[in-house]
């Protein structure tokens, strides 16, 4: 340790040839010039001098007509010395260290929870591109909390989002919101019929029912009543809740003409490039989209034999799209107005069972009008304001 510690500091391996050159030793000593590791040589002495020290060395020599010749040079200061004027080499180390610590900074792989599902990650992965977070950005904690914020702002179906880069690794942790409990109102209300139909169930479990199953209602009709007379006659208000399983019979009609105008694709694909850095965005020169055309974007790092850049790729897929005239002939016809006759249903009645269907078909010579007859299960009880 003490041979490392000495290596660290200039000294020069002198030798002194001639003259008086005891004098010369002892007019060092006088002068407070430390000397060491002194050994006789022929006609002179041989020794080691702190290199700051060899000057006064030298000038006590003068007067002793004794001769000083440097043997050779030890310590940092000389190791350094043969590189002067080459500051790239000095430089490099200083450069490698400063790098190095912001190089902390940057983000090297992004890793993701392994409870999240491949939608979610890829959902995920497209927002943090969207904010500039991407392998080869640098971050900084106050980014990465208004990357939480702004992604829970942006997906509600996440209940948390935390985001932690440790040592260039950026580890993203989620979790998916669970569905919240609908709220129930307290005013009272009525249950009414929404169709003519006849009661096959009923489940009250608020309220008064003003009808038993077996019964004919007709729409409008109250089945579950929210208030009720006491003795003294004073109502009763509460909150009516309930389902009311009927059987009925509902008609639809629809028409399609034979003709209509409808954006399809071409079948012609291309891609739009943009580059994003510093919140910065370039766009590549390409075509521009129309206003019928479907576009997709996606964001993917710009990488360099694998090396991650601190710059991401804005990819816009463009699907054309224009308008043509779609003929049908009256079977193609028949079945697309049918097929809209069945949704309008569900859209009336979504828990709707289909028990029959009967159709009367009418065409035309620009189109094919459907009508439908369908007998059907379904959750009749709609809310109503007493």
């Amino acid at each position: 340790m003490a041979k490392l510690w000495s290596g660290l500091f200039a000294r020069v391996r002198f030798v002194a040839l001639g003259g008086r050159y005891e004098r010369f030793v002892s007019r060092c000593a006088q002068a407070g010039i430390p000397l060491a590791r002194l050994r006789p040589v022929p006609g002179g002495v041989r020794g080691v001098i702190p290199a700051r020290y060899y000057k006064q060395a030298a000038a006590q020599a003068r007067p002793c007509r004794t001769r000083l010749r440097v043997e050779r040079r030890q310590g940092l200061w000389f190791r350094l010395r043969r590189y002067r004027g080459r500051w790239g080499l000095l430089l490099g180390p200083l450069v490698f260290a400063v790098v190095f610590v912001l190089m902390q900074q940057m983000v090297w792989a992004i890793r993701y929870d392994p409870s999240l599902t491949a939608q979610q990650q890829s959902r995920i992965r497209q927002a943090l591109y969207s904010m500039d977070i991407y392998e080869g950005a640098f971050l900084n904690q106050t980014r990465l909390r208004q990357a939480e914020k702004q992604m829970l702002n942006q997906n509600e179906d996440l209940a948390w989002v935390s985001l932690n880069l440790t040592s260039g690794r950026l580890v993203v942790e989620a979790a998916p919101a669970q569905p919240q409990p609908q709220v129930e109102g307290n005013e009272s209300v009525d249950l009414i019929a929404r169709a003519d139909g006849l009661i096959l169930e009923m489940n009250v479990q608020e309220g008064f029912a003003a009808k038993h199953p077996g019964q004919t209602v007709a729409a409008g009709e109250v089945l579950v009543t929210a208030a009720k007379a006491d003795r003294n006659g004073a109502l009763i208000p509460v909150h009516a809740k309930g389902t009311v399983l009927a059987r009925f019979t509902r008609s639809y009609q629809c028409t399609q003409p034979l003709e209509y105008q409808a954006y399809l694709p071409t079948g012609k694909v291309w891609s739009r490039f943009s580059l994003r850095a510093a919140g910065h965005r370039l766009a590549l020169p390409a075509h521009q989209p129309g206003e019928q055309d479907r576009c997709t974007v996606t964001h993917h790092p710009l990488t360099v034999l694998g090396f991650a850049l601190p710059v991401t790729v804005e990819e816009q897929l463009v699907m054309e799209r224009q308008t043509e005239t779609v003929h049908l002939n009256y079977q193609q016809a028949q079945d697309k107005a049918r097929l809209a006759c069945l949704r309008q249903l569900f859209r009336d009645f979504p828990d709707a069972q289909l028990l029959s269907q009967q159709q009367e078909v009418a065409k035309s010579e620009n189109g094919v009008t459907v009508t439908v007859i369908l007998q059907v299960e379904a959750n009749i009880a709609s809310a109503g304001q007493v």
